[in-house]
């Protein structure tokens, strides 16, 4: 009896020692949340969740101030266009993929009620002393920078290609083919610019993603626009002066 407590303790404390790993990051000595709740007549509340940046970094927090978050508007108006018209941004949340004592990188998700409901998310990796936009080039050489701009375009074509070859050809609309030939020509046609200013570090790898093209009545053909690499497939391709890959 008293071996099978013993093995039961041993393996709770296993068990909470796994959970303790697994257990997200904590970054609030550098941001914490604020809650605002959103009501609207007989709506369900909603809420938006406010980053809030330690005074530790005042160049940081004028980089996420509400007015830089909701696109010029003041935190205030944004709740008051809501809570009179049911308009605007209706939800708001944001989560910190990655931070370490030079740099974070923040995933921000809005859903927004304008003619339809909508939703739509930015990526931003910043410096966190100055707040400016981090460069990747500053963490991967320009043979990388190429290879990660040709392989992105190679496998997003592939995406779209798999997603045509997987509808339902009984129930394919004769437009589908135009979406898809449009998707690949748009594919095409991405500026290295436009792969590499989506990203957002995080503990094992950097993910990539580029903006969706599609218009709102036909956003469910949009390919998986996210990309995920690891820092070891990265690592021949580190800048001398990288601080995150390592």
């Amino acid at each position: 009896m008293k071996q099978i407590l013993l093995l039961i303790i041993a393996l709770l404390l296993f068990n909470f020692g796994n959970a303790q790993k697994k257990a997200a990051p904590d970054y609030s000595d550098i941001i914490t949340t604020k809650k605002v709740m959103l009501k609207y007549q007989d709506n369900e509340a909603d809420s938006l969740m406010i980053p809030v940046v330690s005074d530790k970094y005042p160049e940081l927090k004028k980089a996420l101030c509400d007015t830089n978050l909701f696109f010029g508007d003041k935190l205030d108006s944004v709740v008051h266009r809501y809570q009179t018209t049911g308009t605007g941004i209706t939800s708001f949340n944001y989560y910190v993929t990655f931070a370490n004592k030079d740099v974070i990188s923040i995933e921000l998700y809005y859903e927004t009620m304008g003619a339809h409901p909508d939703e739509e998310q930015h990526w931003l990796t910043l410096n966190i002393h100055t707040g400016a936009v981090y460069d990747i080039n500053n963490e991967i050489d320009p043979i990388g920078i190429e290879w990660i701009y040709n392989t992105y375009k190679q496998l997003l074509k592939k995406r779209i290609t798999d997603d045509e070859n997987g509808l339902d050809k009984e129930k394919a609309d004769a437009s589908d083919a135009d979406i898809y030939k449009d998707l690949t020509t748009t594919a095409d046609e991405l500026k290295p610019e436009q792969v590499l200013k989506n990203y957002v570090f995080t503990d094992k790898g950097i993910i990539f993603t580029t903006e969706k093209m599609l218009p709102h009545a036909i956003e469910n053909f949009e390919p998986d626009r996210d990309w995920f690499i690891p820092y070891k497939k990265l690592k021949p391709y580190r800048s001398s002066g990288a601080i995150v890959l390592k």
